[in-house]
């Protein structure tokens, strides 16, 4: 009689209605944006990302993963991405980069692309667990490419504003030599002349060069971010503008605010204006506004190795790129309307380039850099997190004898594929005088990917731990 209660039709609509009311209720679906600066592995990380869901049953190293070290994971795979606009993250593509004989690391981002994954699992706790069987978990993965994520800032200016904080930024003597060509050619055009649109393509042209050379120098804080990576914006007008020098603006006594119709100084301002109103702002509407999780990838030591201009322009970056995302605590009201980010991981990559004794320095490192901007986003609330991370592990660590004496050492592949093992040396807990770079500075090293040897899941560092501090809360 029991059974056949259960399995009687006005039983099952009834269930069937309870769990469609819970499924509105409760909260399935997390919007992950992977953010960092060039250089700083984002697409190493989601490719590492998909491997560990999609792997977790069967040779993933995730023991910090609740949900699978509790045994509630059912499965994984991969859905259509929400946004059929965008590129589709070359998962892969990358995967089979990792597995040829002399690996390969995934390209880097050249555009935004994206990945939805399906997370079957059971619940632990809570209504869902009664009414049921398991649950399915969306999660949206987008990645941007780190040029573009600094040009946000520029929606709170206007083309003077922008000119003067370029002069600022030639201040550096080292960004001065490698703007000089840029400089000169800018310096002996007459602003109020009606401009000439061959002559506005060449210097800005020179203009994306003296930021392609800064970029090459280990800058970050470089904007626009399009004239480094142009996308389908390649050779449009909408590109070809760029600072009048500040003493030029002087010499001329031009203002800039009100110029002569049609001139050089108009036409680079109404270029810029075009820039932040057509390209940036439906760029920020339609896309970072909708995320309610965040990855921040910061590569500092690279930063390191570069020198202490290098640090401080990735520090400063670090800070207007945080300001440009929407933070605060998250419900299922506020994520329905105006999602914010409540869940915000910092992540120093590349863990694996120095022995784990030093891993915690990186941490503090990290924490050093983003001292002032995380005290805003306490008090709003937004719950963050601090970690070194290597999304694919390239390296073993292990002991040595020196002189008698046992050092930690790391073992692993050159650019030339040759096995190098050696001691990277200290990590500083916050950033050295300025000094110390002439007397000693840093040389990290640089590792081939590991070889796979048939294994399915890639070797990580830490990757559970942040998987479960991003997604845990929702699989509970």
């Amino acid at each position: 009689m029991p059974n056949s209660f259960f399995k009687h039709p006005q039983f099952l609509r009834t269930k069937q209605h309870i769990k469609q009311t819970a499924e509105r209720l409760i909260d399935q679906h997390v919007s992950l944006a992977v953010t960092g600066l060039s250089g700083s592995g984002k697409t190493a990380f989601i490719t590492s990302l998909v491997n560990q869901l999609i792997e977790a049953n069967e040779q993933a190293h995730l023991p910090f993963f609740s949900v699978l070290s509790e045994s509630r994971l059912i499965g994984v795979k991969r859905d259509i991405q929400p946004d059929l606009t965008f590129n589709r993250f070359a998962y892969e593509d990358a995967m089979a980069n990792l597995r040829l004989e002399n690996a390969l690391w995934p390209d880097s981002t050249r555009g935004i692309s994206q990945v939805r994954l399906k997370i079957k699992f059971k619940r632990a706790k809570g209504l869902s667990q009664y009414i049921t069987e398991d649950t399915t978990l969306t999660l949206d993965i987008t990645d941007y490419p780190g040029e573009w994520l600094l040009d946000l800032p520029l929606l709170n200016m206007n083309y003077l504003q922008w000119n003067n904080q370029c002069a600022q930024e030639l201040l550096d003597p080292k960004r001065r030599d490698l703007a000089a060509e840029f400089m000169l050619a800018a310096s002996v055009i007459d602003y109020a002349e009606k401009a000439d649109e061959l002559v506005l393509k060449n210097v800005a042209s020179l203009y994306k060069n003296y930021l392609v050379a800064c970029q090459n120098q280990g800058y970050q804080l470089l904007q626009p971010g399009r004239f480094i990576l142009p996308g389908e914006l390649a050779d449009a007008p909408v590109l070809q503008f760029f600072p009048i020098p500040s003493a030029i603006i002087n010499q001329q006594n031009l203002d800039i605010q009100q110029p002569v119709a049609e001139s050089y100084a108009d036409v680079l301002a109404s270029r810029f204006n075009h820039y932040t109103t057509d390209v940036i702002k439906p760029f920020y509407q339609n896309h970072f506004k909708r995320f309610d999780r965040q990855v921040i990838l910061v590569d500092c030591l690279s930063a390191l190795n570069r020198g202490y201009d290098s640090f401080h322009d990735l520090q400063k970056a670090l800070d207007w790129l945080m300001g440009s995302f929407e933070y605060g605590s998250s419900n299922i009201l506020s994520r329905l309307f105006k999602p914010k980010i409540d869940k915000l991981v910092f992540a120093a990559s590349k863990a694996d380039h120095i022995t784990p004794d030093q891993q915690v320095n990186l941490v503090k490192l990290l924490d050093s850099m983003l001292h002032q901007a995380r005290k805003q986003l306490q008090f709003d609330g937004v719950t963050t997190e601090s970690t070194a991370i290597a999304a694919i592990r390239a390296s073993q660590s292990g002991l040595s004898q020196i002189d008698g004496e046992e050092i930690p050492v790391l073992k692993g592949s050159d650019n030339l594929g040759q096995t190098i093992t050696l001691y990277p040396g200290e990590v500083p807990t916050s950033c050295p005088p300025r000094d110390f770079w002439s007397k000693q500075g840093f040389e990290y090293p640089k590792f081939s990917p590991p070889k796979l040897q048939g294994a399915h899941s890639l070797p990580h560092i830490r990757m559970d731990q942040l998987l479960d501090f991003l997604i845990g809360d929702k699989m509970s």
